[in-house]
């Protein structure tokens, strides 16, 4: 009876059950596809500084354009023009207050000069990355009140990246001219 029992039970197929899969796939499917409409990627355009021209191949009108570079450095923040010197050098603030004061000063510059798109962002060594983010934010746009409302305005969109000159030698540069 025995070897009956064991032939008619191994003769059988048998059932798969996937009823427990089914309803992983049912919860997992949806999260998924909700999860990857959330999950983006920031991607910011840098370019780096062109080298300078000679001075036979500039044109006479660029002499008189703006060329601004941000020079950030572990205590303070430099904001120049590249042909008239230093504008402006702010003293870096554990509470983000440099930020301000460099995007009221952007501002500024932007009403003089609305058509310049352009800044070059120098950065010593040893800069923090969240401090250059912060910066290049801060470089890019700028957020105003308007009526009542807080709108962001758009300051210098294309940011060029390099190291910032060595401090000693900034400075005798700065001097000689």
């Amino acid at each position: 009876m025995k070897r009956r029992w064991r032939k008619s039970h191994l003769s059988e197929p048998a059932e798969v059950n996937i009823t427990a899969f089914m309803n992983l796939m049912v919860i997992l499917v949806p999260f998924l596809l909700i999860t990857a409409v959330f999950s983006r990627i920031t991607i910011l355009d840098l370019n780096l500084p062109v080298p300078g021209t000679p001075q036979a191949e500039r044109q006479p009108d660029e002499t008189e354009q703006l060329q601004l570079e941000v020079i950030v450095r572990q205590n303070v923040i430099e904001v120049g023009d590249r042909k008239r010197g230093l504008l402006k050098a702010v003293a870096v603030t554990s509470d983000g207050g440099h930020l301000k004061e460099i995007s009221a000063l952007l501002q500024e510059i932007k009403a003089r000069h609305p058509d310049k798109q352009d800044i070059t962002l120098l950065l010593e060594q040893d800069i923090a990355y969240q401090r250059l983010v912060a910066m290049m934010d801060a470089l890019r746009v700028a957020r105003v009140e308007e009526d009542g409302e807080t709108v962001t305005a758009e300051l210098f969109p294309t940011i060029s990246v390099g190291d910032a000159p060595v401090m000693a030698a900034y400075n005798r540069a700065r001097d000689a001219k």
